[in-house]
């Protein structure tokens, strides 16, 4: 079985450089293009089910993936992205909000979800998904966002060292991996 991961396309926060968390934000005319371009990538790549975050901004790149294909669509809460509570709206080149992307450094978030808990939370998502469909399905489609393709890349890739490296994750972005 294979796990493709998309981060949605761009939306405007994303274009200002705000950080967006779980701020329900549309995608913007680039982020509908980069959706575009991602289905005609992956009209290749087979896929059985679509899983999707809640928020807008993923659940609108699952449909336009899914424009010809019509498989199921599940919206899955545990999908979403990052709660990062008082960072939600705050430029992200600010120097605190790059802090808190270490999984090794695992800055508290007020009113949020600090790295560690996040990235728990994936796991826990990822192993269930894997359990539930494995042997069911060949592959999955999961449409999330940045922290979430992150976390996952440690899911199946090992957890960072103290000589963590934070990876930009950008819009649309694909990541597949063998299950």
């Amino acid at each position: 079985m294979k796990i493709i991961l998309i981060r949605h396309g761009k939306t405007e926060w994303n274009t200002l450089n705000k950080a967006a968390g779980q701020v329900d934000i549309p995608l913007n005319e680039i982020g509908i293009e980069q959706a575009k371009e991602t289905k005609e990538k992956l009209k290749d790549t087979p896929f059985d089910i679509i899983i999707t975050s809640p928020l807008i901004r993923a659940k609108e790149t699952a449909n336009i993936i899914n424009e010809d294909r019509n498989v199921p669509i599940i919206e899955d809460e545990r999908a979403i992205e990052r709660n990062l509570g008082i960072y939600e709206g705050m430029q992200n080149s600010n120097d605190i909000f790059n802090e808190i992307r270490y999984y090794t450094k695992n800055v508290p978030v007020e009113n949020g979800e600090d790295c560690k808990t996040y990235t728990k939370r994936v796991f826990e998502f990822l192993d269930d998904i894997i359990k539930k469909y494995k042997g069911k399905y060949e592959n999955i489609l999961i449409c999330s966002h940045g922290f979430f393709l992150r976390s996952a890349n440690w899911y199946f890739n090992g957890l960072p060292d103290e000589n963590e490296e934070v990876i930009r994750i950008k819009n649309c972005q694909v990541d597949i991996y063998d299950v």
